[in-house]
Order: structure tokens, then C-alpha cells, then sequence
């Protein structure tokens, strides 16, 4: 049974939050396109999952992409355990995001 109460928060730790490590992510890791989103993965060498979200204002409004950001947060944040071994993740809005 997954303890609740720590392995389902999203800590500060566990943000991607240097400009560096958006860019180390994103030039070397490994890419996936969906529909709305590209996922860059690379593994890191701490044990636990990093998470960074970029969003331009191409997409649209303030209010708009905090809510794409809270969403994808949420959804890492509940998801985290089911990944194999540890990476630094950037998840990146297109444009026509819905």
C-alpha cells in the first residue's frame, strides 16, 4: 500500500526550477508529442521525480495557463508513483492547447 500522506504531495524538491535545468532537459532528454503537449524526460541522479511545466502566452490568457500548469501538476502529483525510475520532466503546452 502506498503511504498517502508523503508519496502524494508535490514538494517544493521536486520542481525543476533553474532555467539551466529546463534547458538541460529539454536539449538532451528524450521527447514525446501528444496532441496538445511535448514531454521531455531525462534521468537524473537524485531519487525522486522532478516535474517543470513551461506555457508561453501564445496559449493564452494569466489565468488561462496557471490553470494548464495546476492541471498538469495535479496530475504528476497523483501519477509520480506509477514511473519507473527517476526523471527530470518538462512538460510543454502547444499552442492550441484545450
Amino acid at each position: 500500500m502506498v503511504n498517502a500522506k508523503g508519496s502524494f504531495r508535490f514538494t517544493r524538491k521536486e520542481r525543476i526550477a533553474h532555467p539551466q535545468d529546463f534547458k538541460r532537459v529539454m536539449k538532451t532528454g528524450r521527447k514525446f508529442a501528444s496532441k496538445n503537449f511535448i514531454f521531455f524526460m531525462k534521468e537524473n541522479e537524485i531519487e525522486f521525480h522532478r516535474l517543470g511545466v513551461v506555457v508561453s502566452k501564445e496559449v493564452g490568457s494569466a489565468t488561462y495557463r496557471n490553470r494548464i500548469k495546476r492541471v498538469c501538476r495535479e496530475f504528476f502529483r497523483l501519477h509520480k508513483h506509477r514511473i519507473k525510475g527517476t526523471f527530470d520532466i518538462v512538460i510543454l503546452a502547444k499552442k492550441d492547447v484545450v
